[in-house]
C-alpha cells in the first residue's frame, strides 16, 4: 500500500504590530498593512514597557529630514543631556543620508509621497541621569504632501491618523522664512493642522478639556531669519496668531522653538532661475531643546 507523504504543517508565528495594531506574521521584515519594520514590535516587546510615540510633522519643505537626520546623530553621540539608541539598521538610514548630504554640501532628498517609500524610525530616548524613562522616537520620514492630504482628507494615510493617535507628544516644525514672508499661507495651514490633531487625540474625551500630551512648534531655518530665533513665541504671534491661539485653546502645554542647522550657505541659479540653497557649513543649534522639553513633560 503506497503512503503519501506530507509535508507538517508549520506555524506561523504572529505579532501585533505597535505602530497600526494590526496581527502580522512575526517572521516578516514589514508589517503587510503599514509597512512598519517589525523589528521595532520586536524590540518594544522585548522591551515589556508600551511604546511612546513622538512623531515630528510640517508641511512641505519644512526640513522635517534633516531635523530628523541630525537629532539623531546628535543623540548618538550621547554627549547632551539625553541619550539615543536606535533599534535595528533601518533606523540609522536617514541620519547616514543627512550627514552624508551636508558632508557634500548638499541636502537630503525630498521625501516621496509613496508611504511604501518611507523610511522608519525606531530611538529609544531617555535622560542620562535616568536611563529607564524611556520615549520612542517611532516615526516615518512623513512627506508633506501626505500630511497635507490626510489632513483636508482624514483616511488618505491611515497610518499617520495611528501614529498621532498614540502619541506621547508631539513635535511640528515650520519654515521661520516661509512664516516670515508667508505668514498667512503657513497659519492656514497650521490652522488645519492643530484640528486634525486636536480630532484625531481626542477621541472618547469631552472636547471641551485640553490635550494633556506635550506640544513643541519649531521653527526651521532660523540661521536666515534671526527675528525668529531671537524670540520663537514673540514671532510666531506675529506671523501666524491663528496657530498660537489653536495652540493655547487645544494643548494644555505648548512651547515654541527655533533651530538652524546651516552657519553659512550659498544662493545657486539653474538656467531656468530656479534658485536652490547650498550648505557650506553645518553648525546645528536648538535641535535637542524640544526633544528635552516634551521628555522632560
Amino acid at each position: 500500500m503506497n503512503q503519501v507523504m506530507t509535508e507538517p504543517t508549520r506555524k506561523v508565528n504572529n505579532i501585533t504590530c505597535v505602530v497600526c495594531n494590526v496581527t502580522t506574521p512575526s517572521s516578516g521584515a514589514f508589517c503587510h498593512w503599514c509597512h512598519a519594520p517589525i523589528e521595532i514590535s520586536h524590540a518594544v516587546a522585548r522591551r515589556g514597557t508600551p511604546a511612546r510615540f513622538l512623531p515630528i510633522l510640517g508641511p512641505s519643505a519644512a526640513g522635517k529630514t534633516v531635523y530628523l537626520g541630525l537629532l539623531l546623530d546628535m543623540l548618538s553621540k550621547g554627549t547632551g543631556p539625553l541619550r539615543g539608541v536606535p533599534n535595528g539598521p533601518f533606523s540609522l538610514a536617514i541620519q547616514q543620508e543627512t550627514i552624508r548630504a551636508l558632508q557634500k554640501r548638499q541636502f537630503p532628498d525630498k521625501t516621496r509621497s509613496e508611504a511604501d517609500d518611507w523610511r522608519w524610525v525606531h530611538c529609544e530616548v531617555s535622560p542620562a541621569n535616568r536611563p529607564r524613562r524611556i520615549t520612542d522616537i517611532i516615526t516615518p520620514d512623513l512627506a508633506g504632501e501626505a500630511i497635507a492630504m490626510e489632513v483636508d482628507r482624514p483616511g488618505s494615510y491611515p497610518i499617520i491618523s495611528s501614529v498621532v493617535g498614540q502619541s506621547a507628544g508631539l513635535i511640528l516644525l515650520f519654515d521661520s522664512q516661509r512664516a516670515r514672508d508667508n505668514g498667512r499661507d503657513e497659519d492656514l495651514f497650521a490652522m488645519k493642522l492643530i484640528s486634525y490633531l486636536e480630532n484625531t487625540l481626542t477621541s472618547g474625551r469631552p472636547r471641551w478639556r485640553k490635550l494633556g500630551i506635550p506640544l513643541a512648534v519649531v521653527y526651521t531655518k532660523c540661521d536666515a531669519c534671526p527675528e525668529a530665533a531671537r524670540a520663537p513665541q514673540h514671532f510666531a504671534a506675529s506671523t501666524m496668531p491663528g496657530l498660537v491661539q489653536s495652540c493655547t485653546r487645544h494643548f494644555a502645554r505648548c512651547r515654541f522653538f527655533s533651530t538652524g542647522m546651516v552657519g553659512s550657505y550659498a544662493i545657486a541659479t539653474d538656467g531656468y532661475g530656479r534658485r536652490s540653497r547650498i550648505p557650506l557649513h553645518v553648525e546645528p543649534h536648538g535641535v535637542l531643546e524640544p526633544l528635552e522639553w516634551v521628555a522632560d513633560q
